[in-house]
């Protein structure tokens, strides 16, 4: 694994040049999974969406709300203080990175929101980002006014809520093949080398029923055989300190590159 990170003031210029030099319909992005879901990606709302249908603005006290809680859950996990069993914990987490809000796969995840599926694309890496992962979760419901922080607030906490189903030895390993109840949002959500994060959100359906879907892109996805994340004394592997919001995390710079 190879960690290539770049000062802050250098992200600012990247972050404002990706959307203009991005070509998502190169091969090499998705060498062996394409086709790149942004390559000629929907813009706004697919005509299969129905009318009606358009896309929930994450605007920057969502973005906030969703780094906050992935990264209140992370910290939790890297502290050793989430269980599996009713006794048996999570061991702690030597490196776990705080995750920080990335535009790019926000913009990724859009192009995947908009298409009404509730399903993940096949590619949505990015130039800087090789193995991007992905969680997509959705709400079906009769019509009810239900607030946008609430719905978001539970999708995470679904996700998350497949520690019961997982064990340390898929933290040391993530498993080839696992037959048990889904793990992969949950590990998703703790693997300690995804440091970035960006989602989108999509209304749509035909009353008396409404659908909210929410898609998030993770900088790094579950690999095989790798670990989840390194167990270890809480934050003993920071190279640039703990983030002091939550302590248990380590800061994490503006651009992390990730090779697996």
């Amino acid at each position: 694994m190879k960690f290539l990170s770049i000062v802050s003031i250098l992200s600012i210029l990247i972050s404002s040049a990706w959307c203009q030099t991005a070509n998502y319909c190169d091969p090499s992005l998705c060498p062996s999974n394409g086709p790149h879901i942004a390559c000629n990606g929907l813009n706004s709302p697919s005509p299969s969406c129905g009318t009606g249908a358009f896309e929930i603005k994450l605007d920057s006290q969502k973005q906030a709300l969703i780094t906050n809680l992935h990264n209140h859950l992370r910290n939790r996990v890297a502290m050793g203080h989430q269980n599996y069993t009713m006794n048996l914990f999570y061991p702690p987490a030597a490196r776990m990175a705080t995750l920080v809000w990335d535009r790019e796969l926000a913009y990724i995840a859009a192009t995947n929101a908009r298409r009404c599926l509730y399903e993940h694309d096949r590619c949505r890496n990015t130039k800087t980002m090789r193995a991007v992962g992905q969680n997509v979760a959705i709400k079906v419901h009769n019509g009810e006014n239900i607030p946008d922080e609430m719905l978001i607030r539970e999708f995470i906490d679904s996700w998350f809520s497949e520690y019961a189903n997982s064990n340390p030895s898929h933290i040391a390993s993530y498993p080839s093949s696992w037959t048990g109840s889904t793990i992969r949002h949950f590990t998703q959500i703790v693997s300690d080398r995804s440091s970035r994060i960006g989602c989108a959100m999509m209304s749509y359906g035909k009353p008396p029923w409404a659908r909210k879907l929410f898609v998030c892109n993770y900088g790094l996805t579950n690999i095989i055989k790798q670990p989840v994340y390194l167990a270890g004394t809480t934050g003993s592997q920071c190279r640039l300190g703990r983030n002091p919001e939550f302590p248990a995390l380590c800061r994490t710079v503006k651009i992390v590159i990730n090779y697996p």
